[in-house]
């Protein structure tokens, strides 16, 4: 065992790296000094975050205490067995049915360390308190690798992006890195939080730190607009999450022993079985609304396409390592609770496969680069939840760590297009760009072949082990995730080809002299293609407990072992398991080369458009989704909205006004007689005394 290089209080600094470079270039901002240079507070800050990241997960086994041990404001966590039903079977297990169950059958997770930082919300007379505490283990050091090392990435790329080709920096260069550093920040606060309550405002803060980055180009109308749909959408889904921790802290209140954390995760994990089921369905479902809506599955996935209005490195850390991601990963962490109900892992595969499959028909018939790469996030992201109820978390995850090099490498080779033909990427405006830009070239095939699931790239081993662990779950979700791999690879190398291949043409916008980015853009681009290509190496495994699958088997909080999955199956029982990789393999080559029988010329008129009809047409409208929520949503909620406003501008203001008014009208009156004119005032006192006698006599 290796000794712990570093104490657990210095990779609890990990979030706060970025921070400092945000509020560091905040103070460059205020003294109006080192706008050119802003890049570089906020890639020192998630650089040392990476570093840190990297460094816990090679120190992580170290780092673990005995279960109910612990020191220095942190202890580790063990949590009980948690079993799912085998596929076809519609009972469930809980963790308190395991007695007697064979090893073979059950999954009992290792302990995990939670870190205290400090003591934030009291809640009671018995010492429970709403902790700031961070959760260490093994899904967390992936998760903190897959933010922190892709962002660096992405950081070091966008000082290239955001300068023109004479060097000048955009406007609000500075304040564009302040805000992707503090993206940063809000997504290891939300992978690392102890507990719901410090999950939620991580939650909340990429959230809001979304809208200002798709929104960076906010004179733009559709830069606003989108920010807005990300934002509002992106409510909703956060609207049911917090309902689900809310509900969670209601049922569970019985339970709770004095001196309990109430929603701190080692908490909830361990009552989880006492809860009613119908208690599980209505608490997990609710917290899957916020899933939905961060990892852009439907029905809340509309945000995701306009997101592309924001600047590239945005589209590729949002699309790739940080906020879609984050759906999927507290599924994953909150494994123990979704595993205690059919019903939520029903309704997961179902949006797992409809979504995956509904996305990529769309980016079959679209031409924006970036629209295709955002719909095939989506289909991908889908790709994850269908291993999620398969009872495959590790596959999940780690298709989940490898589609973040391949993904972010393929929108950032689309911002070089775009950079270098002028800020146009409609695939219709140009073609043959191999011959100009050959570095991209090379670089977005790489990308594209790994995202395809081309044999021993990365793409291929992890969606490979999604696919097997569907089929074993549901024979017919499996095939259809097989013919969404094929139209992956189809409409992937349809946009490759119509790209670079077939006759040069460029936009005017382009210039005389379309090139290759410069070096600073080109350099992340060769790491992540080489990630591309051998990060799904890391889960070859040869021998129970190896490899990346074997790294997260500990966290697998669904029962679901590494040696059901096809790579060791293959490897240690004389390739009973190669059909699937072989198919798999066949699918991808079938859908690249179909698409270089009908796009490798980059033909200017669309030979699908012409064959498909009326069913492209469907596709390329993206079934009028965003039509059908306008008239069904958002016009009846703009009306509603227009009621309000009428009601409060003309009904309350109009009371008060009137209210207003009446004095100010007397007072308006009595002014008439405040002329300065003695006879006036003689005549008013004279009147006023008759008045008053008159009054008296009456009285009388």
């Amino acid at each position: 065992m290796l000794m712990a290089a570093l104490s657990i209080s210095w990779y609890a600094t990990i979030p706060f790296w970025p921070l400092l470079g945000a509020v560091l270039i905040g103070l460059l901002i205020t003294m109006r000094v080192g706008k050119t240079s802003a890049h570089q507070p906020a890639i020192l800050g998630v650089g040392v975050s990476a570093l840190l990241s990297v460094l816990l997960f090679l120190d992580l086994n170290a780092l673990h205490k005995p279960a109910g041990g612990g020191s220095g404001g942190h202890a580790a966590l063990d949590f009980p067995a948690v079993l799912v039903s085998a596929p076809g079977d519609s009972t469930m297990q809980h963790a308190g049915d395991a007695q007697g169950v064979s090893g073979a059958n059950r999954h009992a997770n290792p302990p995990g360390i939670t870190h205290t930082l400090f003591r934030w919300i009291s809640l009671g007379q018995n010492g429970e308190w709403i902790d700031f505490n961070f959760y260490f283990d093994n899904l967390t050091a992936v998760m903190m690798i897959v933010v922190n090392l892709i962002g660096t990435l992405i950081f070091i790329y966008a000082s290239g992006y955001m300068k023109d080709h004479h060097g000048h920096v955009e406007r609000g260069y500075e304040r564009f890195f302040a805000f992707l550093a503090l993206f940063v920040f809000s997504m290891c606060i939300l992978v690392l939080a102890g507990n719901f309550v410090v999950l939620y405002m991580g939650w909340e803060l990429v959230g809001l730190c979304s809208y200002l980055l798709i929104g960076f180009y906010y004179p733009k109308p559709a830069a606003a607009a989108a920010a807005k749909k990300a934002f509002i959408v992106n409510r909703i889904g956060d609207f049911g999450f917090a309902l689900g921790i809310f509900s969670l802290y209601l049922f569970l209140s019985p339970h709770y022993q004095p001196g309990e954390n109430p929603l701190d995760y080692e908490v909830v994990f361990r009552h989880a079985a006492k809860l009613e089921s119908w208690q599980v369905t209505t608490a997990s479902l609710l917290l899957l609304c916020g899933a939905l809506g961060k990892s852009a599955q439907f029905p809340l996935y509309v945000w995701l396409p306009d997101a592309m209005e924001g600047p590239t490195p945005v589209s590729a850390l949002i699309h790739a390592a940080t906020m879609v991601t984050a759906g999927v990963y507290m599924v994953a962490r909150c494994g123990p609770l979704f595993a205690y109900s059919q019903v939520t892992l029903d309704v997961i595969l179902f949006i797992g496969v409809f979504g995956a499959l509904f996305a990529a028909s769309m980016a079959m018939a679209q031409y924006d680069m970036k629209r295709i790469l955002a719909y095939s996030t989506m289909s991908q992201l889908a790709f994850m939840f269908a291993g999620l109820a398969s009872g495959a978390p590790d596959s999940a995850i780690f298709h989940l760590y490898t589609h973040a090099f391949f993904k972010a490498l393929l929108f950032l080779t689309a911002g070089s297009v775009m950079h270098s033909m002028g800020g146009v990427i409609d695939l219709r405006q140009f073609s043959g760009l191999r011959s100009v830009m050959p570095s991209t070239y090379l670089q977005c095939l790489i990308g594209c072949l790994a995202l395809a699931g081309f044999p021993l790239l990365a793409g291929f081993w992890s969606k490979d082990e999604i696919i097997h662990a569907t089929l074993e779950r549901n024979q017919l979700a499996g095939t259809l995730l097989l013919v969404t791999a094929f139209m992956t690879a189809y409409y992937t190398f349809r946009m490759f080809f119509l790209c670079f291949h077939g006759p040069l043409r460029t936009p005017p916008q382009a210039g005389d002299h379309p090139h290759d980015s410069p070096a600073v853009m080109l350099a992340p681009l060769w790491v992540l293609a080489l990630g591309a290509v051998a990060a799904g190496f890391a889960g070859v495994a040869f021998s129970p407990g190896d490899g990346f699958l074997g790294f997260l088997k500990p966290h697998g909080f669904f029962h679901h072992y590494v040696e059901q999955s096809s790579i060791v199956k293959g490897a240690m029982h004389g390739g009973g398991g190669y059909g699937l990789m072989y198919l798999s393999a066949g699918i991808a080559i079938a859908g690249i080369g179909l698409a270089w029988v009908r796009y490798g010329q980059a033909p200017q008129t669309d030979p699908d458009a012409a064959m498909l009809g009326p069913l492209w047409r469907l596709w390329h409208v993206k079934y009028w989704v965003d039509e059908i929520y306008e008239a069904i949503f958002v016009a009846p909620a703009r009306k509603l909205g227009q009621i309000f406003f009428a009601t409060d501008r003309f009904g309350i203001n109009g009371i008060v006004f009137s209210v207003a008014w009446i004095p100010r009208g007397v007072g308006t009156v009595l002014a008439l007689s405040q002329r300065g004119a003695l006879q006036g005032y003689a005549l008013g006192t004279i009147a006023g005394m008759t008045l008053l006698l008159l009054l008296w006599n009456w009285a009388r």
